[in-house]
């Protein structure tokens, strides 16, 4: 991975983090490997919000079959990544 990606990478991931941290989470540390359903019990109305959010960050459209292949905070960052990137 070139070190703009990866700087591309870390920016999507510190906003995700920042984003993240308004939804309450049961004494979980939020990292890469936070599963958004599991650890931090997001619902549906929850995801949506977030999504919103994102879109209105990055400037992109999140299709909702995407959210069907993320789990965690990585899953989600590596998506927003890929379609800033074809947004591009």
């Amino acid at each position: 991975m070139s070190s703009e990606i990866k700087d591309q990478y870390q920016e999507i991931l510190q906003t995700l983090f920042h984003l993240l941290e308004r939804f309450p989470a049961k004494d979980i540390e939020l990292n890469e490997q936070t599963n958004l359903v599991a650890d931090m019990g997001l619902d549906s109305i929850n995801v949506m919000e977030l999504l919103q959010e994102i879109e209105d960050r990055f400037d992109v459209i999140v299709p909702l079959n995407v959210m069907a292949d993320v789990s965690t905070v990585q899953d989600l960052a590596t998506q927003v990544k890929r379609l800033v990137e074809e947004n591009s």
